[in-house]
C-alpha cells in the first residue's frame, strides 16, 4: 500500500519542478511574414500577414494588454502605406495568482492592409514589419523584445497579372 504522504510529496514536487523549468525563449515562437499576392504593382492594395507559431506551453499577450508585454505590429517599409493591423481573436485565461489576461497560443496570423506607394516596376520590394512582444509561460516571461521581420516581393508593371497567396491566412472578403 502506498503511503498518502508520498502521494502528497509527489504532487508538490511535480508542481515545483514545473516552476523551475528553464524556458527556451529563443525557439518558443517563430515569426514569418507573408503577402496576400505576388508580384506587387504600383498602387496595389494587398495584405501582409505576420504568422506566429507559438510552441505549446508558451503564449504572447494580446494587443489590448499593457506595454511592453502586448503584441504590437507596425509596418516599417517606406514604400508601403499601412492601415491598422487586424489582430486575431484572443484567448482569455486566468494565470495563477496574476489575474485574467488576453493571450495568443498556437498558430496566429496578424494581418496588415497595405498599399504600394512606390512607382518602381522592377526588382523586389522588401516589405518589413516591426513586432514588439513578450513571450511567457504560465510561470515566467522573457524580456520584452522587438524584431523586424521581412519578406521580399517581386515587382511587376501596372496591369500585370497577380497570383493570390496563402488563402488560409487571407480569407476572401
Amino acid at each position: 500500500m502506498i503511503d498518502a504522504s508520498l502521494i502528497v510529496l509527489a504532487v508538490i514536487w511535480s508542481q515545483f519542478a514545473e516552476r523551475i523549468e528553464i524556458p527556451d525563449w529563443e525557439t518558443s515562437v517563430r515569426f514569418e511574414l507573408v503577402a496576400s499576392q505576388e508580384p506587387v504593382r504600383p498602387g496595389d492594395s494587398l495584405e501582409l500577414g505576420l504568422v506566429a507559431d507559438i510552441k505549446p506551453g508558451y503564449h504572447l499577450y494580446g494587443p489590448e494588454e499593457r506595454e511592453p508585454s502586448r503584441t504590437k505590429v507596425v509596418v516599417v517599409t517606406e514604400e508601403l502605406e499601412s492601415a491598422a493591423p487586424i489582430y486575431p481573436p484572443v484567448i482569455r485565461r486566468d494565470l495563477e495568482g496574476l489575474g485574467a489576461y488576453d493571450l495568443y497560443e498556437g498558430r496566429i496570423a496578424i494581418r496588415v492592409p497595405v498599399k504600394v506607394t512606390s512607382e518602381r516596376e522592377a526588382g523586389e520590394l522588401e516589405a518589413a514589419v516591426e513586432v514588439s512582444y513578450q513571450v511567457c509561460t504560465d510561470f515566467a516571461c522573457s524580456a520584452p523584445t522587438t524584431d523586424v521581420i521581412s519578406v521580399s516581393l517581386p515587382r511587376a508593371k501596372a496591369g500585370a497579372s497577380v497570383k493570390k497567396l496563402h488563402p488560409d491566412i487571407f480569407k476572401a472578403k
